[in-house]
């Protein structure tokens, strides 16, 4: 637990704090939005456990939110080593059991993922809110169609072999599903709004690519840090988009520095509150 607290400091080694919180947007609405984009996830992801484990809402708020913390700050798929640990102790399911659930609510959530992503980019492009030279350059705008057709024929191949690697029934699975699509179209649209709330100078254009370049990061698997690439990728095309570098970097920075906040109030925080609930569920009536 110490070494993760200490991680997540680590992290911000780089970061000039002094000038990051000189740059807090000051709206309270920027930060209502923020909590929305970070409790999204873990939100979303008890709904979705839920439908097919049973275990208590109040225990299962502090596990999600580690997971979050886990995959999105420490390391991607570390969270659900985590997850399968914390449902041994608090779920009444076989290990087999539980690791078969836990695989196939990432492969429907990376469906969602990849889905709403595609879905998102299309309508971006085609609605002139983003460009292919925004996302990848002019020379590369080749290698993504190849990368396109590639994804159609490897969703057909998955297609094909999907009863053998997944074993959730449909009428879950769609409930699942939806759950997960949900919470993406949400975070989507809190994170845009939040952008603009803090820079409203700038045209919703530009937010739109920044949208559609954290759809394709999100999307890289192992990637730790999320947010702390996404500040790198969206500082490196502020001068193709004709924005602040400095003002960019100072929201992006800002978002990465409220967010880890939030994880170290909650990693240092939790287990106490979980010790406190341990030791009142075993005090004598």
């Amino acid at each position: 637990m110490g070494a993760i607290v200490a991680y997540l400091i680590w992290e911000l080694r780089d970061v000039d704090l002094a000038q990051v919180v000189a740059g807090l947007p000051l709206q309270p609405h920027f930060y209502a939005l923020l909590l929305v984009v970070y409790f999204a996830l873990p939100a979303s992801q008890i709904l979705a456990y839920r439908i097919t484990w049973e275990f208590r809402v109040s225990d299962g708020i502090p596990a999600f939110i580690k997971k979050r913390i886990l995959n999105k700050d420490v390391l991607g798929y570390s969270g659900e080593v985590f997850l399968f640990s914390w449902a041994s102790r608090h779920v009444r399911e076989p290990p087999v059991e539980l690791m078969k659930t836990i695989r196939d609510q990432n492969i429907l959530s990376s469906a969602a993922s990849t889905s709403v992503a595609i879905v998102l980019i299309i309508v971006f492009i085609f609605t002139g809110q983003v460009t292919l030279a925004d996302l990848v350059g002019e020379r590369a705008q080749s290698t993504l169609v190849g990368g396109g057709i590639g994804l159609v024929v490897l969703l057909a191949i998955l297609v094909r072999v999907w009863k053998y690697v997944f074993g959730m029934p449909w009428r879950p699975a769609l409930a699942v599903y939806g759950i997960h699509v949900a919470r993406l179209l949400l975070r989507q649209c809190a994170e845009i709004a939040m952008w603009h709330v803090a820079m409203p100078e700038v045209p919703l254009k530009v937010w739109f690519t920044y949208a559609a370049v954290t759809i394709l990061i999100s999307r890289i698997p192992f990637l730790p840090a999320i947010d702390l690439v996404t500040m790198s990728v969206a500082v490196g095309l502020s001068s193709a988009l004709e924005v602040s570098e400095a003002h960019i970097f100072a929201l992006f920075a800002a978002i990465a520095l409220v967010q880890r906040g939030i994880n170290l109030l909650f990693f240092a925080g939790l287990p106490a509150i979980e010790r406190g609930r341990t030791q009142t569920a075993d005090a004598p009536k």
